[in-house]
């Protein structure tokens, strides 16, 4: 079963594998998905398209969306800052600690000039990283 972290990016902003997850994972994801979209303004139509991993032309309240998100799933703090120990934990409960430690090195430094840039940034990263957890 996928990690609440896994979860989070599997089935709240990418449609990228078939996640088996708990009721429990999908709706607390879910519910963290809309508290964000009321903080940030992001529409649901800008949210969808980053579920589907199209991330070309995102706005800002959904770059927004991306920081609140991720920080509710632990896998950044308020500002943007990945917290690699735990987003390390989080993927290695599915892909191994090899593959996690991988990624995490790949996407670690997502720098940029605010918490949103930095959490959209990450996501571009697995993004464009994901399939190394594959295979």
């Amino acid at each position: 079963m996928k990690s609440f972290g896994t979860l989070v990016i599997a089935s709240a902003l990418i449609a990228c594998a078939v996640a088996l997850i708990t009721d429990e994972q999908r709706e607390a994801a879910r519910q963290l998905a809309g508290k964000c979209m009321q903080q940030t303004g992001a529409s649901e139509e800008e949210v969808n398209r980053l579920r589907s991993g199209d991330t070309e032309n995102t706005d800002r309240d959904t770059r927004c969306f991306v920081q609140c998100f991720f920080h509710g799933a632990g896998f950044v703090d308020a500002d943007g800052n990945v917290q690699k120990e735990e987003l390390t934990e989080k993927l290695a409960s599915e892909y191994g600690q090899e593959k996690a430690e991988e990624m995490v090195a790949r996407c670690g430094d997502n720098a940029g000039p605010d918490a949103c840039e930095r959490s959209f940034r990450l996501l571009e990263c697995y993004l464009a990283n994901r399939a190394t957890l594959m295979f």
